[in-house]
């Protein structure tokens, strides 16, 4: 009995002991374990402040040269347009024109039609653009951009993939692999562009991970983008005290429409011939008159579609970019930090 009491005196407090450095090399483990959580943590959020946000500058400076090639690119299209203006003038001066657009003014008279316009505008669309070219070319503008921003976002990851595999520092989505740093990020960005969709047409485009020539979007937006720049020149002719005033403010009947809306602009040239139909057998200057016209319309139609603060596609651009950035920045810190914010 003294023999096992002995013992049981021996043994608590060796047990004591033991318990003690156990909870005591525990906490130690914990501790360094802890530390070395943060010291992961802080290297992370090093490599984001530093290579991430300079990879996010680059990409968004790519981004604002992207928004200058497609300004770059319609004003070569406007320009293009520009030059087929004098022989435009100079088509409605002829014998054939003046019989066929003195037609349809007799036609327009005796039953209240739109006629002369129309054959105005489909003179207007063959030597200087269609409403279907038109169509046609600002989709190219929007496309080439929508391209440029996808082919900068994955200049971005692939940038990014190889400074983390030649980084000691371990992004918190090491789970996937530094190979699949690009799926995880398209994981965190896609729902974060579509919440923004609403503010940006090419966003919508981005965020669906599609192509404008996808479904029916090139067409939607471009037919919105049209429409109101319609309006706008319009209004503006009307203004001015122009001599296609008349033909602005009916706007485009009679006109071809490739799709409702985008004939509307083309249309407002045939207010020429209808506000112009006594200085187009009188006067000497009339070519002069025609072509100068028809430049301000152009100036104005390529003014309201990039410079317009609201639905201009340099607000529509320049908003992309932004949106781009801010998204992109949330999507990186978080593959790479873990944080959410």
């Amino acid at each position: 009995m003294k023999t096992g009491r002995n013992t049981a005196s021996i043994l608590k407090p060796v047990l004591f002991l033991i318990v003690g450095l156990v909870m005591v090399g525990a906490a130690w483990w914990l501790t360094k374990l802890n530390r070395e959580r943060q010291k992961i943590k802080r290297q992370r959020q090093e490599f984001l402040a530093s290579q991430g946000v300079e990879l996010l500058g680059v990409e968004e400076k790519r981004n604002r040269e992207a928004m200058d090639l497609a300004q770059q690119q319609l004003a070569a299209h406007f320009s293009r347009y520009h030059s087929g203006v004098p022989k435009f003038a100079e088509d409605l001066t002829t014998w054939g024109t003046r019989y066929e657009i003195s037609k349809a003014l007799l036609k327009d008279w005796w039953s209240k039609s739109n006629e002369a316009r129309k054959v105005a505008t489909d003179h207007f669309a063959k030597f200087v653009v269609s409403d279907q070219q038109l169509q046609e070319d600002v989709t190219a503008v929007l496309a080439q951009f929508s391209s440029d921003l996808e082919a900068n976002r994955n200049k971005l990851l692939s940038e990014l993939q190889e400074k983390v595999s030649t980084s000691s520092v371990p992004c918190a989505s090491t789970e996937l692999g530094s190979t699949n740093i690009a799926g995880a990020f398209m994981v965190e960005v896609q729902p974060l562009l579509r919440k923004q969709a609403v503010q940006s047409p090419v966003i919508e485009v981005l965020a669906t991970a599609g192509g404008l020539g996808a479904g029916g979007a090139a067409t939607k937006i471009v037919s919105k983008l049209l429409t109101s720049m319609a309006a706008r020149v319009a209004t503006g002719a009307a203004a001015r005290g122009s001599s296609v005033a008349a033909g602005a403010v009916a706007g485009g009947e009679g006109g071809t429409l490739v799709t409702p809306g985008v004939g509307t602009a083309i249309g407002i040239v045939g207010g020429i011939v209808v506000g112009w139909a006594v200085d187009w057998w009188m006067e000497s200057r009339f070519k002069e008159k025609v072509t100068n016209e028809c430049n301000q319309i152009l100036n104005d139609m390529e003014k309201s579609l990039w410079n317009d603060p609201n639905q201009g596609l340099a607000s529509s651009f320049g908003q992309a970019v932004k949106i781009t950035h801010k998204c992109h920045e949330t999507a990186l810190r978080k593959i790479i930090t873990g944080d959410e914010n």
